[in-house]
C-alpha cells in the first residue's frame, strides 16, 4: 500500500501546484499536470507488464469504443444536472463553477491547439492507467473486489482535494465540484474498470468526458 499512497501523494502534490491562481489559463497548468501524470502512467504500464496483462488491458477490441461513448454521455449529463444543484444560477455558489472554467483557460484556445488537445486527452488517459489500474489492481487485492473499487474512487477523489482550497470563492467558499465529480465518474470508472479488466473502454470514456466537458458543452456563458 506504499505504492498507493504514494501515488495519491503524488497527484495531489501535482493539483496543488496545477491550481495555483496564478496559474489560471496558462499553458503552464496542462504541464504541471501532465508530467508527473506521465510518470505515474510509465509506473503503471510497467506494473501491467510485470503482471503479463498489458496487452489484455490496453488493446482496443470491438465495442470499447461504442461503451465510452455511451459512459462519457451519461456522464456529462449527470455532471450537468450535478452543476445545477451544487452550483445553481442566481446563488454565490455559482461563482465555483466560474473558478473551476477559468483555471482551465479559454476553451477556443484549448480547441484550436492542438498541442493543448493532447495535453487534455493524455492526462485523461493516464489517470486511468494510474487510478482504474494501477491503483484498483493494488487495493483490490487488499480489500478484494466489492471494496477495492470503492477505495479506489475515494483515493481519486482524494488526490483532488487541494482544488476544494486552491478554487475557493471569497462568498461561496471551498469549492467542492471537482472532489465531488472524481466521486461519481471515478465510481463508474472503477466499476467499469474492475469488471471488464480492462482499460481501454473506461480510458476513451474518460478522454470523451473531459474533452466535451472543458472545451465543447461548457455552461451558458462560461
Amino acid at each position: 500500500m506504499r505504492v498507493v499512497a504514494g501515488v495519491v501523494l503524488a497527484v495531489g502534490l501535482a493539483h496543488a501546484l496545477a491550481f495555483r491562481p496564478e496559474l489560471a489559463g496558462t499553458n503552464a497548468f496542462w504541464w504541471w499536470l501532465l508530467l508527473p501524470y506521465a510518470g505515474l502512467a510509465a509506473l503503471a504500464v510497467r506494473h501491467f507488464w510485470k503482471q503479463g496483462t498489458l496487452a489484455e488491458r490496453l488493446t482496443p477490441r470491438w465495442g470499447d469504443l461504442s461503451i465510452g461513448v455511451v459512459t462519457a454521455l451519461v456522464l456529462l449529463l449527470a455532471s450537468w444536472l450535478a452543476r445545477g444543484v451544487l452550483a445553481p444560477n442566481g446563488t454565490p455558489r455559482r461563482a465555483w463553477l466560474y473558478r473551476v472554467y477559468l483555471q482551465l483557460g479559454d476553451p477556443e484556445i484549448l480547441q484550436q491547439s492542438a498541442l493543448l488537445t493532447a495535453a487534455l486527452l493524455a492526462i485523461a488517459a493516464a489517470e486511468e492507467l494510474v487510478f482504474r489500474g494501477l491503483v484498483l489492481d493494488l487495493v483490490t487485492a487488499r480489500f478484494g473486489p466489492r471494496r477495492g473499487f470503492i477505495v479506489a474512487t475515494l483515493l481519486y477523489a482524494a488526490a483532488m482535494l487541494p482544488t476544494v482550497y486552491l478554487l475557493r470563492d471569497p462568498v461561496a467558499g471551498p469549492n467542492p465540484l471537482l472532489v465531488t465529480a472524481a466521486l461519481g465518474a471515478g465510481l463508474v470508472w472503477s466499476f467499469l474498470a474492475g469488471r471488464s479488466g480492462r482499460l481501454a473502454p473506461v480510458a476513451l470514456s474518460h478522454m470523451a468526458f473531459s474533452y466535451f466537458s472543458v472545451v465543447q458543452f461548457r455552461w451558458p456563458g462560461m
